[in-house]
Order: structure tokens, then C-alpha cells, then sequence
């Protein structure tokens, strides 16, 4: 989902990128990494591959870590053989999600209230242990959506159209993040040299789910009712941080959306609207 967008607008910026996705490439196999490293012998280097299914990390969770885990491992391990600088993609999930007032990119991770965060940040701690500071940047960033994948404003606008009233959580805090807003926030930092961690998400939160969908269907002129409900009553496998909103400190605010200006951009762009 951010590839696909991050490829077009890293190319209009004046990058050659080269894509590659399994089968030609997996981050968990060392030869494969090896062959499309030599082959290539690339500069820049941006992760975006992971296992990103929260719920099923608990019952998959060797395949979980092989890919969010060792999967990083093996990435930081070849740049640092090549010379190339990381740019990891990373969550919100690495932080408990117990201070209301969101976190900072430097505030300390751990302990995660789910397994998927778990792998998350073990992915993190190897590419510190593998790369000094100045090769690598670790982007986090939450509630992402685009027009690749499956997504939660898909589902809302799918739903609003289907049903007349959508029960959705309204106490987990977060921000509403655009694919292509991730890439233009990428791209800045690399121009502007930034290394090290940096929280990559829109702006004008945090909100929660139960705001977010009220968003969608207002925007979308949908007559269905959004109710608010608790994150218990949903019952999922894995649980939720609560106060996961990132702080983007990194870069200036004027370079930065307003996650409801990006939103109707993108509803625009799926002809939703």
C-alpha cells in the first residue's frame, strides 16, 4: 500500500527507484537479499515490508517475527555491508500507549501491549545495533491508509453505503495517515539529511476511530449514524494501545496536512466523493 505511492513520488522527486517485492525479494532470506543487493547496489534502501495483520501476529508469531524482526535484521545488516542508508517504516505499537499526551520520537519504547508491537520493536533495536545513527532513519507512523489495500476508510465508506448505523471504538487516540503524505514526509527528511527516529504521520490529531469514521461518512454525505463503542466490546486477539498518538516533531508544520485535507484528497482521488 505505501510502496506503490512511495515509488511514484520518490521517481517525481528525482530518485531511480528500483520496487521489488516478493518473489523478488524476501527480507527473511539472506541469499535473496544478497543477490538483489549486488545486483543493484543501491544508496538508499527504504523498508517497507512487514507482517501488519495486529490480530493475526498472535496466533502467527513465528512468522511475525521472521518478518518484522529478523527481516529488519538481515536489511540493516546488508546496508551496513553496501554503505546504504535505512529508511525502516515503523509503528506506533512500539510504545505501551499509556501517556495522553502522545510520544516523541526519542521517548522510550517498550513495553508493547501486543505481539506484532513486540516484533516491531526488536526490529528497531537491530537496526540501532547494526547501523550508527547516521545510516539509518526510523520512520514510525499509524492509522495508514491508501488506495492499494484494503484500509479502514474503504471499509467505513463500504459500510455507510450497506448499513444505517456502524458501532466503532472510541478510546484508542491516534492520527489518520495518507500513503502519500508518508512518502512526501520521507522525502523531505532524506533531502534535508535526517537520521535516526522521526514520526511520520498527518496532522490535527489525535482523534479516535469513532471521530475518524464520523469524518468519512460526513465528508462522503453517507446518512449512516456512527456510535461509539468501547475496544473491549470489539473483543479482538490483540490488544490496542491505548494512547498511541505520535507527536511529529520532525518536520515543520507547514510541510505537514491536516489529516482531514489529505482524507478528502484521497476520497476524491478513490471517486468517493
Amino acid at each position: 500500500m505505501f510502496g506503490r505511492d512511495a515509488q511514484v513520488h520518490l521517481e517525481n522527486c528525482g530518485y531511480d527507484v528500483i520496487s521489488a517485492d516478493i518473489p523478488e525479494v524476501d527480507i527473511t532470506e539472506e541469499k535473496s537479499l544478497e543477490r538483489i543487493f549486488s545486483l543493484y547496489k543501491p544508496d538508499i534502501v527504504i523498508n517497507a515490508a512487514a507482517f501488519t495483520n495486529v490480530d493475526g501476529a498472535e496466533k502467527n508469531r513465528e512468522e511475525a517475527f521472521k518478518v518484522n524482526a529478523f527481516g529488519a535484521m538481515n536489511v540493516a545488516s546488508f546496508c551496513r555491508k553496501v554503505g546504504a542508508f535505512l529508511v525502516h517504516i515503523s509503528t506506533d505499537y512500539v510504545f505501551p500507549g499509556t501517556k495522553e499526551e502522545g510520544y516523541l520520537p526519542y521517548d522510550e519504547t517498550g513495553p508493547s501491549v501486543n505481539y506484532y508491537g513486540e516484533t516491531k520493536l526488536f526490529g528497531e533495536r537491530e537496526i540501532v545495533k547494526n547501523l550508527p545513527k547516521e545510516k539509518f532513519l526510523i520512520c514510525r507512523t499509524q492509522w495508514l491508509y491508501g488506495k492499494y489495500r484494503k484500509n479502514f476508510v474503504k471499509t467505513i465508506f463500504n459500510l455507510s453505503k450497506e448499513k444505517d448505523e456502524i458501532e466503532v471504538i472510541n478510546d484508542q487516540w491516534g492520527v489518520p495517515t495518507w500513503t502519500k503524505d508518508l512518502a512526501e514526509q520521507i522525502s523531505y527528511l532524506l533531502e534535508n539529511n535526517y537520521s535516526g527516529f522521526a514520526h511520520t504521520v498527518g496532522g490535527g490529531g489525535p482523534i479516535t476511530w469513532f471521530q475518524f469514521a464520523k469524518d468519512i461518512v460526513e465528508m462522503t454525505g453517507s446518512k449512516c449514524k456512527i456510535s461509539p463503542i468501547t475496544s473491549e466490546k470489539l473483543k479482538r486477539d490483540a490488544k490496542r494501545p491505548k494512547y498511541g498518538f505520535l507527536r511529529n516533531d520532525s518536520i515543520p508544520v507547514d510541510k505537514i496536512r491536516d489529516y482531514k485535507e489529505s482524507l478528502k484528497m484521497y476520497l476524491k482521488e478513490e471517486s468517493f466523493l
